[in-house]
């Protein structure tokens, strides 16, 4: 799968970007503030109807502008297709997306057609922060091989809120609090059940990205489900009744799952240095990107920001030698073009250099 062709108007200082994309490497490079991690941004709002920098879109959109669009052929392999997608964001707050001249319902549905996987400075989250970005993590794999996941997520948050809603509500209607417990935890028990048969699957994946990186040691993975084990989550939620009145929110569930990540037995977060945790981060993605190739006979789509970044040469070279062993399109970004000398294969790559918001072939 890859991108071929792009189109963007006024993403922030890139006015009007026409280019043809390479099937493998693209690298994008120019000084900061140039319009580098702008072209990622255009990309990203393609795949998945959203920014990575900013949720509203309106600042997104360049200032002398109204709207926003990107538009791009996606080429699949898994059927032989080509999708003509393309997103519009006005000022006013009116969002258009649509797929092969059909408007599309759902931001999900880009996602479906072209799964990205993005790498920038706040991918360091995975590690350091919060359990809402190893779900995140989580959640992406599960939806790219199961196709009914999308579905019972939706139907579990909506559940949750629901819930929690009621939870605020000064006076609480046991009767309609028991219906909605009794509702959210199959649920619940089933996110979980997906979440724990993809790490599982990922596990072996992972271990083997792992060992053509240097320097990581024994890596671990292992999941908390968001209740203690050997419990049922009916019977932890029957004990929680009052806590959660008092709280106003649900204590336990598959919203309060982690993914615990540990090297040589000590947590990753409090191992490791800052360029080690970023080797991490690209493999635990590059193993994401392994197994949905195995299961879905294609690749998924690579957004590097400023690759050169807190990794040396040699390290470089090992995410550049995974990412063409994966055959599947990446777009990288750095300041200098030398960054990528004897990363990039010769025939097998694209430069285009970013100044002021000008993306040209270089």
């Amino acid at each position: 799968m890859h991108i071929s062709h792009l189109e963007v108007h006024q993403v922030r200082n890139l006015k009007h970007v026409l280019i043809d994309c390479h099937s493998l490497a693209n690298v994008v490079y120019g000084v900061n503030g140039s319009g580098k991690t702008s072209f990622l941004e255009a990309l990203h709002l393609l795949g998945r109807g959203k920014s990575f920098r900013h949720r509203d879109l309106r600042l997104v959109i360049n200032h002398d502008a109204d709207d926003l669009i990107v538009s791009g052929k996606v080429e699949r392999q898994t059927p032989l297709r080509t999708h003509q997608l393309g997103v519009k964001r006005t000022r006013s707050g009116h969002f258009n997306a649509r797929m092969d001249g059909e408007s599309v319902q759902a931001a999900v549905q880009l996602a479906a057609i072209a799964p990205l996987q993005l790498i920038d400075a706040h991918s360091f989250d995975l590690l350091e922060g919060g359990p809402l970005q190893r779900r995140q993590f989580l959640d992406w794999g599960v939806f790219h091989v199961e196709p009914s996941y999308a579905d019972l997520w939706r139907r579990f948050q909506k559940t949750l809120k629901q819930r929690n809603q009621l939870l605020r509500h000064g006076r609480i209607d046991e009767d309609s609090l028991r219906i909605w417990t009794a509702e959210l935890i199959p649920l619940s028990e089933a996110i979980t059940r997906y979440r724990q048969e993809y790490l599982v699957g990922l596990a072996d994946h992972i271990e083997v990205v792992v060992d053509k990186f240097d320097g990581l040691g024994l890596l671990g993975v292992e999941y908390y489900r968001g209740w203690r084990d050997g419990c049922s989550l009916s019977d932890v939620m029957s004990g929680d009744v009052a806590r959660d009145k008092l709280l106003g929110t649900t204590s336990h569930g598959a919203q309060k799952g982690d993914l615990k990540i540990k090297v040589d037995g000590v947590s990753a977060s409090d191992s490791l240095s800052r360029g080690q945790t970023k080797l991490l981060v690209y493999a635990l993605k590059l193993a994401q990107a392994t197994y949905y190739r195995s299961k879905m006979g294609e690749s998924c789509i690579f957004l590097l920001d400023d690759l050169p970044a807190e990794l040396d040469h040699r390290h470089r070279r090992q995410v550049i030698d995974c990412l063409y062993d994966l055959d599947c399109q990446f777009f990288v970004t750095g300041v200098d073009r030398h960054d990528f000398d004897g990363l990039v294969r010769e025939n097998a790559h694209k430069m285009f250099y970013v100044e002021h918001g000008v993306v040209v072939a270089s």
